[in-house]
């Protein structure tokens, strides 16, 4: 991630700066219908004499100045870095447009008059210093305005669903893969390929009883996948969490060997240990955390003996409960196994619990971001901060907290469902907006929500996003934008 990709704020230009542009395009947007002296005059030149600000990237607003530019922007056309420009006023000596995205050799040249005989172009005579930035962008997926695309596997320009709500998880193995469960609309788990850029299902939601599918995570050594259930219509001994083996080949099918783990009822998630393996999962009947030592599981099973999932048998004992009954969370483990968050979907705050050694289990969890029951947008620091119906999330190292040895050097990104954005919790317990609008919007039809690509923040907006996980060496984002019915990408901007 150079130079800090991660940080919201990556632009270089002083508020005295900030408040000159402003104060440009607020003139090259004024009104300028009865302007008639700003009209193209083709027997005077065209000349560019100077553009601010002097760097930036895709959609940095962009005023141009020079000569002759005319009144009409159907009748002026900005390149920068030979890719065109949006341009989105024109007033006789300036104008003002949106950098374009790949404008990386950076000469901005206006041309004026091509709707007559008589165009006239001018470049200046420095050039923009275009700078890549992460934007998002469309992975696989599509919504037509009926809504009626259904579920089609494929390459990824063909491929449409991803039509619920759901989570998403690499393979630790195979780990061009990525997975892809669903709570609603009874799809299974997809499988889609980075390699060769498709998307297959790869088991059905019959291999788990046709029930609601709430997590996907691997045990230690990444030969077991674990699938968590909700559902409560066999009382406490309701299937909670499965485990599914992997094949001889490597893959994952409706063939695979799989049975049940653990059973209780209302799971709402399951997460692994990343360090001592064991398996923690919930109930949304009281809020309880569970836990069960998946050595006890491997041991019995590699002995030829049976192995009992339910809650009489012992074999998983309850830790402690969050707050309250029916309150639907989902529990993520940090990579160094020393705390865990856990996210209240339906209380809209973030709970942590960290890690005993000595017992090798969580201990009962503390508020650290957001207040239960209160909803909103609000980046700020832990109880004073305001989300709305959080999701998944996962854990992503921070390179400059490496840099300046930290204890902890991983930020949380979660999807903020209704606020259709993509948040960050640090370890210092600030949450901040990484992408997305939140409830605020400048966007011509006043939502926070849609399908745009581009500027993390001035440009992009996502549909109710449920599913998040990090590609480390691609330094890459998927996002899971459910209402959206989309596959969507925070990277680098190729």
């Amino acid at each position: 991630m150079k130079k800090n990709n991660l940080s919201i704020y990556g632009r270089r230009f002083t508020w005295g700066t900030l408040l000159f542009c402003a104060a440009c395009m607020s003139a090259c947007r004024s009104d300028n219908a009865d302007d008639s002296s700003g009209k193209y005059d083709p027997s005077r030149p065209v000349t560019v004499t100077d553009f601010i600000p002097k760097e930036g990237g895709v959609d940095q607003k962009l005023v141009v100045y020079g000569s002759n530019f005319g009144n009409d922007t159907s009748n002026v056309k900005v390149t920068i870095g030979g890719q065109r420009a949006v341009l989105i006023n024109v007033k006789g000596d300036c104008l003002y447009c949106l950098v374009p995205a790949k404008a990386y050799t950076g000469e901005v040249m206006v041309s004026v008059g091509g709707k007559t005989a008589n165009e006239q172009s001018a470049t200046a005579s420095s050039k923009f210093n275009y700078e890549r930035k992460m934007v998002v962008g469309t992975l696989s997926g599509i919504r037509n305005q009926f809504d009626d695309q259904g579920w089609h596997d494929g390459p990824f320009d063909k491929a449409t669903g991803f039509a619920g709500e759901g989570c998403l998880t690499f393979d630790p193995i195979k780990q061009n893969i990525l997975y892809a469960v669903y709570d609603e609309n009874a799809h299974g788990i997809q499988a889609l390929d980075m390699e060769k850029k498709e998307v297959k299902t790869i088991l059905s939601m019959s291999k788990f009883d046709n029930h609601r599918l709430r997590s996907i995570d691997f045990s230690n050594d990444g030969q077991y996948m674990l699938i968590s259930t909700d559902r409560d219509d066999r009382q406490l001994q309701s299937p909670s969490v499965w485990i599914v083996k992997r094949n001889a080949d490597g893959t994952f099918t409706d063939a695979s060997k799989s049975q049940i783990l653990a059973a209780y009822k209302q799971c709402n998630g399951a997460a692994v240990h990343p360090i001592n393996g064991e398996l923690y999962f919930n109930s949304y009947e009281r809020g309880q955390v569970f836990r069960l030592d998946m050595n006890n599981y491997f041991n019995t099973v590699a002995s030829g003996g049976t192995w009992y999932p339910n809650w009489t048998d012992g074999n998983f004992k309850e830790l402690f409960t969050i707050q309250d009954v029916s309150w639907e969370f989902k529990i993520f483990i940090h990579p160094t196994g020393k705390y865990c968050y856990i996210v209240v979907v339906n209380k809209h705050y973030i709970l942590r619990s960290d890690y005993n050694e000595t017992t090798k289990s969580f201990a009962p969890p503390y508020v650290v971001a957001g207040q239960a029951r209160n909803d909103g947008w609000v980046d700020g620091v832990g109880t004073g901060a305001r989300v709305n119906r959080p999701y998944q999330g996962c854990f992503v190292k921070n390179k400059k907290y490496v840099t300046e040895n930290r204890d902890d050097v991983y930020d949380f990104y979660f999807c903020d469902n209704r606020n259709h954005c993509i948040r960050y919790l640090t370890p210092d317990g600030i949450v901040r907006t990484y992408a997305g609008r939140g409830t605020s919007s400048q966007a011509g039809d006043g939502n926070a929500w849609g399908t745009e690509d581009g500027d993390l923040r001035e440009v992009a907006r996502f549909n109710s996003p449920t599913g998040i996980a990090y590609d480390e060496s691609s330094n890459t984002f998927y996002i899971l934008d459910t209402q959206g019915r989309k596959i969507r990408t925070i990277s680098m901007e190729k």
